[in-house]
């Protein structure tokens, strides 16, 4: 590592997404999650694990990147189109609200009518499943 990186600052982003059978869905995403705006892998970002659990068809990727490219969430959404995101935590700002607050603020798991949803970046979902993201600094 060059003595320009040692101050590097990272952040770690947990994608949490309703899907998992279809690991060609994933793939994308995680390969989205590396790209920059204009669409080139941007260096200081990396895919860290990707976790899917077939039974609940859930998947989770750990994304590190350094601390100024929190616009992940922004990229993921021009890369993976038709994409919700909800942001909770560190990415929440200024409320920082946390995943289970989120979620009954939005009626995560009352609601039956998805498409009056207000994503905080992409599209409104069509129906209980998208991709959210919780950052946190280290």
């Amino acid at each position: 590592m060059s003595s320009s990186r040692l101050g590097l600052r990272l952040a770690v982003c947990l994608l949490n997404i309703s899907e998992a059978r279809r690991k060609h869905i994933v793939e994308n995403i995680a390969k989205a999650a590396l790209l920059g705006k204009n669409g080139k892998k941007h260096p200081e970002v990396s895919v860290l694990n990707i976790f899917s659990d077939q039974d609940y068809n859930r998947s989770v990727i750990t994304i590190a990147a350094s601390i100024d490219e929190l616009s992940l969430a922004e990229n993921l959404v021009l890369h993976v189109p038709g994409s919700s995101v909800f942001l909770f935590g560190e990415a929440d700002l200024p409320a920082k609200r946390t995943l289970v607050q989120r979620r009954k603020q939005l009626g995560w798991f009352t609601r039956r009518d998805f498409s009056a949803l207000e994503p905080d970046l992409g599209a409104a979902p069509a129906r209980r499943c998208g991709l959210t993201a919780c950052f946190r600094a280290l």
